[in-house]
């Protein structure tokens, strides 16, 4: 590969890179195209029309950190446009992620949702429900819901885990993609998958339930698991 003419600062990189994602869809929110961090997720929206609720809660997460360096570096330029977007973004989320007692996991290329409670499989996911938290774009009441929502479905306290969706995908009317080829409960479906389980602690800590923090952090622990 030959290096490229242009040379530009890690800050500039971001920002065209944040540039680049808004490109939303029907609810407002980012399109998923072929995966977002989960990308087992690879037929939701390949078709161009699906759309990731975490990635609009990761979006807020992003330009919330991003907006006060932007101001720092240079208190001249023009960070309306992300501010709009953002607080556009948040309120597309709460209209159209909220499922009732928790937040989607995205929307299929026909518009069908993902991670509801009127699915047959992947009735909730974990990540929307901890950026939920930790983006700050759950009001207190939903907020409180969603953390007690993934007590109660993804909690898996006698088998020591804290599951990613359930129940696990297995013939899905809507393929979500290779996620499916899984066995069900291993990795991505329907197993724990310690990577999103420390943004869950990190999002109960900052609802202050740091009992439960602490508690489920020691009982994924590979240290503790393997004591024995």
């Amino acid at each position: 590969y030959l290096p490229s003419e242009e040379c530009e600062s890690i800050y500039m990189h971001c920002i065209r890179a944040i540039e680049k994602s808004f490109e939303f869809g029907e609810n407002g929110l980012p399109k998923i195209g072929s995966g977002d961090w989960n990308d087992g997720f690879s037929t939701v929206g390949n078709k161009g029309k699906g759309e990731s609720v975490w990635l609009g809660l990761f979006f807020c997460d992003i330009l919330s950190r991003y907006i006060p360096l932007m101001q720092k570096i240079n208190p001249k330029y023009n960070v309306k446009p992300y501010q709009d977007a953002m607080n556009q973004m948040a309120k597309s989320l709460n209209e159209h992620a909220w499922d009732g007692t928790y937040y989607l996991r995205a929307y299929f290329d026909n518009g069908a949702k993902l991670g509801s409670h009127e699915n047959t499989e992947c009735k909730i996911d974990l990540i929307s429900q901890s950026f939920a938290v930790l983006s700050g774009v759950a009001p207190k009441d939903r907020e409180t819901q969603a953390l007690n929502s993934v007590h109660d479905l993804l909690v898996d306290k006698e088998n020591g885990l804290v599951k990613l969706l359930t129940p696990a995908f297995s013939k899905s009317v809507n393929n979500p993609g290779y996620i499916m080829s899984y066995p069900e409960g291993l990795r991505e479906n329907g197993g724990q998958y310690t990577h999103s389980v420390a943004w869950y602690l990190m999002a109960l800590i900052k609802a202050h339930k740091y009992d439960e923090a602490y508690e489920y952090f020691h009982m994924i622990n590979p240290v503790n698991k393997t004591a024995t």
